[in-house]
């Protein structure tokens, strides 16, 4: 307001002054008017009263801005501000062409069910939208290459399979594999030929004299055999037995034979003569009471087999059962004739024998 006040001063001093001295002294009558005093007209009061106006205007108009409250927003912006929904942001420009990403970025994310960027014509809709579990990198600007001027690499999958193996390398893997395990047919008949070998030489030693050497060699042989991981066939391990029973016996050595015998029995199941071998090696030790069990279990396999009468005839003898001697006996001379010499070793031991021949 004191703006206003000065403003209607100013106009009073400019009103006063175009008065005559006289009037201004407070005379009545005033003097000629002075030739150089500017006339009143109504062109510059109305210019004066528009001044005044536009002043008015001014002042009014600042004043207002001046008492507004410093918080308050237009109407259309705090509209804006305050959406009813909330919208996804799109961390793509919205000048960029839709661009689907290749099957390597999408492997190992989970995408929703969408994976096109919208164009910028299309509306965004309203409802919310799933994020993703892992986000995915900012698609280039156009006229670039998708993947590499990015620089996107592929996501490789928790669940990674490995490609099969070509056949030029599944044959180089196996290669030593089947060299580190043979066939066990392959190895069978290699041990079968050095066990024939060896049984061979073993012969060769026995008929050149040279008992000793070759029950050693067939002793070293068959341990070895034994020791063997795994250990070697069962059949190759009865030609040796069989083999070194037969000479160890020959060379009187029946305790070896017993000994050896009793260590392969497990092997022996369906081996009678080995068996027939066994009583006699008990027999020659005089141990009769193995000798016929021995004889018995031979003779379930071959129950006509007359040299195992005989000799379970002979061990009966000389336990005392004469009876069952001489009935042994009998039943052998009924298969075929049987020597003298054994014939009369029964009687002298007091078998009684008919006396046919």
């Amino acid at each position: 307001m004191s703006v206003i006040n000065k403003m209607l001063r100013d106009l009073d001093q400019r009103s006063a002054s175009t008065l005559d001295p006289a009037l201004r002294s407070g005379t009545r009558m005033a003097a000629k008017p002075q030739a150089n005093a500017p006339a009143k007209t109504p062109g510059n009061i109305a210019a004066l009263w528009g001044g005044i106006g536009a002043a008015l205007l001014v002042m009014g108009f600042a004043a207002w801005w001046w008492s507004r409250p410093s918080s308050s927003l237009p109407v259309a912006v705090s509209a804006v501000s305050a959406p009813q929904e909330p919208l996804q942001v799109v961390t793509q420009p919205t000048s960029q062409p839709a661009v689907v990403l290749p099957p390597a970025i999408t492997a190992g994310v989970a995408l929703p069910a969408s994976s096109v960027v919208p164009r910028p014509d299309v509306p965004v809709s309203s409802k919310p939208v799933v994020q993703a579990t892992t986000s995915i990198p900012a698609v280039p600007k156009s006229g670039t290459s998708t993947v590499e001027s990015a620089g996107l690499k592929p996501t490789t999958p928790s669940n990674t399979v490995s490609p099969a193996p070509s056949p030029a390398n599944a044959a180089t893997t196996a290669a030593p594999v089947a060299a580190a395990t043979p066939d066990p047919v392959v190895t069978a008949q290699r041990q079968q030929n050095a066990t024939r070998e060896v049984l061979a030489q073993a012969q060769a030693l026995y008929s050149s004299g040279s008992a000793d050497a070759a029950i050693q060699l067939l002793q070293d042989t068959l341990h070895t055999a034994e020791r063997a991981t795994p250990p070697a066939p069962a059949a190759i391990q009865l030609q040796l037995v069989r083999e070194l029973a037969r000479m160890e016996l020959a060379q009187g050595r029946a305790a070896a034979v017993l000994e050896l015998l009793g260590r392969s029995e497990p092997l022996m199941a369906a081996q009678p003569d080995l068996w027939a071998v066994r009583a006699n090696a008990a027999q020659r030790l005089g141990r009769h009471q193995d000798a016929l069990q021995f004889y018995a279990t031979a003779l379930q396999a071959r129950p006509a087999e007359q040299r195992w009468l005989l000799g379970s005839a002979v061990s009966q003898a000389a336990l005392g059962q004469l009876v069952a001697a001489a009935e042994l006996a009998e039943k052998a001379r009924a298969i075929a004739p049987v020597s003298k010499e054994v014939l009369t070793y029964l009687r002298q031991q007091g078998v009684a024998l008919n006396d046919k021949p």
